[in-house]
């Protein structure tokens, strides 16, 4: 394999184990996996939510009561640009997201907040892996919503749930 084909493919796989990252942190956020969820920063990485700024370990903690009072939360990524850097072992990416919040109001209202945003990052490799070492997030918009037909699923639909009872913790297990 010529040098070039050997760069190429070496940025290739550091971008795939960088996007793995982001898919696995929206997924730990979404399940309640707050192992996994710490699993994708270096331990002295950093996170910057607006609400939230401060260490990773911090942010991990601050998640769990955070989280607490939504009913469910979905992150879905859209483009997800990284930018490798080989020699110094760092690289960049920006993913933009859309957050989707269901919660009861203070009145009793089940409510919808979403969010569109771009997750910053900075991330770092040590020996073959890839974490975040900085996360800031950019907001682009907000908006909050009563949740009209709050369901809609009968009972023979498999839901989602936090924690490791979800269905992608248990199938084909």
């Amino acid at each position: 394999m010529s040098d070039t084909s050997s760069r190429d493919l070496e940025l290739l796989m550091a971008e795939r184990a960088i996007t793995r990252v982001i898919l696995e942190y929206s997924r730990a956020v979404d399940r309640y996996d707050f192992d996994a969820l710490a699993d994708c920063y270096w331990p002295e990485g950093t996170d910057d939510h607006g609400s939230f700024k401060g260490s990773a370990s911090d942010f991990v903690e601050w998640n769990k009561a955070a989280l607490a009072r939504f009913d469910i939360t979905n992150h879905f990524l859209g483009n997800i640009l990284v930018d490798v850097d080989l020699e110094a072992d760092r690289a960049r990416s920006e993913t933009y997201a859309v957050a989707y919040h269901r919660y009861t109001d203070a009145d009793g209202q089940l409510t919808d907040m979403t969010a569109g945003l771009r997750y910053v990052d900075v991330f770092e490799r040590r020996g073959t892996e890839w974490r975040i070492l900085e996360r800031v997030i950019a907001y682009s918009w907000r908006r909050t919503d009563p949740a009209l037909g709050a369901s809609g699923f009968a009972d023979t639909y498999v839901r989602g749930v936090r924690g490791m009872d979800d269905i992608v913790y248990t199938i084909g297990r």
